[in-house]
């Protein structure tokens, strides 16, 4: 009698496609990753799509279907950047009710850019990229100043500073943000000019430093 064979049949489950948005992101990700890279390493003016494209392992017309231009890439890339991670540490500022612990918290989100290697030289390259720029250099210092705006807060200095800021002490604080800002872009360009001598713990040091003096209350 023979007997009945029984076929085991092993079922793979089915692929799920990824989806065109994810694949998107994906793409749009690793573009930003390849510029912010190059931008760092080259400076805007001396790196070219082709490159960024080959280190993103996408085609130039990759590049272009999500940006129009190497000027939109660098735009788009100073605002996913900079401005994603200063909203999450503005959200934690805002949950803070200590004046104190909010200031060292902003203190210690701005000084780890600073601190960036890439973070730190791509702010200087916007600098240099607006100041090269003269008819382009108010739209472009909107965008660098709305980077730190676009919290949902109405009164920034006042989240910081305390609601008892006089008008001409809110004048003086916004100087010195400015300032500050200025004076740490100096020490950036300094510790890659003289790399050998101001070291990273020494940028951290000096940095704090000037923080602390500018920005007592």
């Amino acid at each position: 009698m023979r007997r009945a064979s029984h076929k085991i049949v092993i079922m793979h489950p089915a692929r799920t496609p990824r989806r065109p948005q994810a694949r998107t992101e994906a793409t749009k990700a690793k573009i930003l990753d390849a510029a912010e890279a190059l931008f760092s390493e080259r400076g805007f003016e001396n790196t070219q799509l082709d490159e960024i494209a080959v280190r993103a392992n996408c085609s130039r017309g990759g590049i272009y279907a999500h940006y129009s231009s190497k000027e939109d890439l660098f735009l788009a890339l100073m605002q996913h950047r900079v401005s994603l991670s200063f909203k999450e540490t503005w959200k934690e500022i805002g949950e803070e009710p200590s004046l104190t612990k909010r200031r060292n918290l902003f203190k210690h989100w701005f000084i780890q850019q600073i601190c960036s290697p890439r973070s730190g030289t791509l702010t200087l390259e916007f600098k240099l990229y607006a100041v090269r720029r003269p008819e382009k250099r108010d739209e472009l210092l909107g965008l660098y100043n709305s980077l730190f705006l676009a919290t949902g807060d109405s009164d920034p200095l006042q989240t910081l500073f305390g609601k008892n800021l006089t008008k001409a002490k809110r004048t003086e604080m916004e100087q010195r943000l400015v300032v500050l800002g200025g004076a740490l872009s100096a020490l950036i360009l300094e510790s890659r000019f003289r790399s050998g001598f101001l070291t990273a713990t020494h940028l951290q040091k000096f940095s704090e430093e000037i923080f602390d003096a500018l920005l007592h209350v």
